[in-house]
């Protein structure tokens, strides 16, 4: 079955038929994962490679997306729960719950993030097709690009450009991976793959000005620009995603996409 055979709903419930069976166990551990995974997050990435694979065609294999996904929202995942940690972020709820590690314990949420990293290592390797391999280095690249993101944030930002810099990477990277594994998967050529590139750009930096805006009291772009002007650049890298989607396939599909996360309505 190819991914254009499934509409975006169905995919979901796949994936998170997939996603529960991969964090199942009966050890803490386990259960720190599945915490951290089963809290009905948006899944921002695992679509991404959906609309990417669309956007080139739809001709990817489903069960490779789905595998593809799932590494990818388990690297979401895992970064989530070392942001969350005293010596990172020092955060004591994520989406109106305790973090991991308020709830589990400094050590074991270290370990949960480590185990859904390796978990995320052994659905991309492997043998697999031509196509996969190239997706998996894609989310593999992304993956590092965020943890230099990460370590951008802890150094501390001044400027316009700093801020974008490291939100292009803390943010965007997994984002931008996402839209490009899933294209490579349907075996897009380079100028497909170049206007999803250019759309997933946009599309990350716009999703991270959103929760700027949302979460208006932490440090962030907000304290160097203000809030009129990240409004207004909340509105120009959407408008400029929703331009380069409308050369792909599915382009109704990805403009709406980019349009909800704007408006958090997704």
């Amino acid at each position: 079955m190819q991914v254009k055979d499934v509409d975006k709903h169905r995919f979901k419930q796949l994936f998170e038929e997939k996603l529960a069976n991969a964090v199942k166990g009966e050890s803490v551990l386990d259960e720190a994962m599945a915490y951290a995974t089963l809290d009905g997050g948006k899944r921002v990435r695992p679509v991404g490679v959906y609309l990417g694979a669309l956007a080139a065609g739809g001709s990817a294999s489903l069960d490779e997306t789905l595998d593809v996904a799932l590494a990818l929202e388990l690297v979401h995942s895992y970064s989530l729960v070392h942001d969350d940690l005293p010596c990172m972020d020092d955060d004591e709820l994520r989406r109106g719950k305790p973090t991991v590690h308020k709830r589990f314990g400094y050590a074991t949420a270290v370990l949960a993030g480590d185990a859904l990293l390796t978990r995320a290592m052994q659905l991309l390797t492997g043998v697999h097709s031509a196509a996969f391999e190239k997706a998996a280095a894609e989310i593999a690249c992304g993956a590092l690009r965020m943890v230099y993101g990460q370590q951008s944030d802890l150094d501390g930002c001044a400027t316009r450009e700093e801020y974008l810099g490291m939100y292009a990477d803390k943010t965007g990277a997994l984002i931008v991976a996402a839209f490009r594994a899933g294209a490579l998967l349907s075996g897009a050529d380079e100028e497909t793959t170049g206007a999803i590139t250019e759309f997933a750009k946009h599309l990350g930096l716009a999703f991270q000005l959103a929760d700027d805006l949302l979460d208006d009291g932490d440090v962030s772009i907000l304290d160097v620009e203000g809030r009129d002007a990240v409004e207004r650049m909340l509105a120009e890298e959407t408008s400029r995603a929703e331009l380069a989607a409308k050369s792909l396939n599915a382009a109704e599909e990805l403009i709406s996409f980019a349009d909800a996360l704007m408006k958090r309505t997704y």
